[in-house]
């Protein structure tokens, strides 16, 4: 995880591959938490609260496809090099 091009914990060379998956790790602790409460009406909000983080989850990884294209790169410290280099991506 980069703070700046200088200051690195972990250089990892798909490393926003990593924050994506690690983000949507949360949709499998809500269906787990509806299922195990053992009735139907925590189960059918979980499964509703799951489809809407999945639905977020699409724009989310869109984004990333985009962040990758402008910097050619899925390395977290050459996203931020660029950055530093051409301001943020929006």
């Amino acid at each position: 995880m980069p703070f700046s091009y200088a200051e690195v914990i972990a250089d990892l060379n798909y490393g926003l591959l990593y924050l994506y998956a690690f983000s949507s790790l949360a949709v499998y602790g809500i269906i787990i938490a509806g299922w195990v409460s053992n009735s139907k009406y925590p189960f059918l909000g979980a499964i509703r609260s799951t489809a809407q983080m999945i639905s977020y989850e699409v724009s989310i990884g869109l984004i990333f496809v985009i962040i990758a294209f402008c910097s050619h790169s899925l390395n977290l410290t050459d996203i931020v090099y660029e950055q530093e280099l051409n301001g943020w991506f929006v």
